[in-house]
């Protein structure tokens, strides 16, 4: 093969290796944003449901408290109803007095349905608590994956720019020109593998005295139609 098609092969080859490293690094930061994000949603739910039982146990205390003064009263009541002097005192101590009693079964069905909320947002809370932790253990030992990925890319990159850096000493310096001019409208690709007669970047048929000759591989050839170099690189 020809030295300076086996350099051009080689420099497309680190330039294509150095770009897709270049544009999975730069997603990186948004994937971790959106990882966190995500994390961060999670959390605030969880921490609505907590602040839902901690509503409903203040209203439980409302409830207590109210019955403690109904009991108060209800106490009270029943001792006025021993110095009542008539009936119809009497009778109207009575009526307060169920009233006070209807009053407290009442909250104190409440209470009784409020434990029983409790009790259930207390288990969804739970198992809130328990997909949160295993959400963030996932979410974290991703995060660290792609930061040690990122980290290990820009030493590849490094490296791979070193190797590019010296082959593009080695070309000359027209050859290297003639390359980025193909590449920067070839979306980067400046080389296509010829076969089955035909260009592999456009997929355009050579001609067959064109095609035997890109088989050798011992000149730089181009493809008529879109330009690239050509190369062989076996059946």
């Amino acid at each position: 093969m020809n030295s300076k098609l086996g350099t051009l092969i080689r420099f497309q080859e680190l330039n294509l290796k150095i770009v897709k490293l270049e544009k999975r690094t730069q997603r990186i930061p948004e994937e971790i944003e959106a990882y966190r994000q995500t994390l961060e949603e999670s959390r605030q739910a969880l921490l609505e449901e907590k602040r839902l039982i901690e509503e409903h146990q203040a209203r439980q205390r409302e409830l207590e408290m109210e019955v403690v003064t109904l009991r108060d009263t209800l106490s009270k009541h029943k001792t006025q109803l021993m110095e009542v002097k008539t009936n119809k005192e009497y009778q109207a101590m009575l009526h307060e007095i169920e009233g006070g009693e209807r009053g407290i079964e009442a909250k104190e069905d409440q209470i009784l349905e409020g434990m029983m909320v409790i009790e259930e947002r207390e288990k969804v809370v739970q198992e809130a608590q328990t997909e949160y932790e295993k959400e963030e253990k996932e979410i974290l030992s991703k995060q660290s994956q792609l930061e040690s990925f990122a980290a290990q890319a820009e030493n590849e990159i490094v490296d791979l720019q070193k190797e590019r850096g010296q082959l593009e000493g080695e070309m000359p310096e027209e050859l290297t020109q003639q390359y980025q001019r193909i590449a920067s409208v070839r979306n980067g690709v400046a080389l296509a593998e010829a076969k089955d007669q035909s260009c592999q970047g456009c997929h355009v048929k050579l001609r067959p005295q064109l095609f035997t000759e890109i088989r050798t591989n011992r000149e730089i050839i181009t493809c008529e139609n879109c330009s690239r170099f050509l190369y062989y690189a076996g059946p």
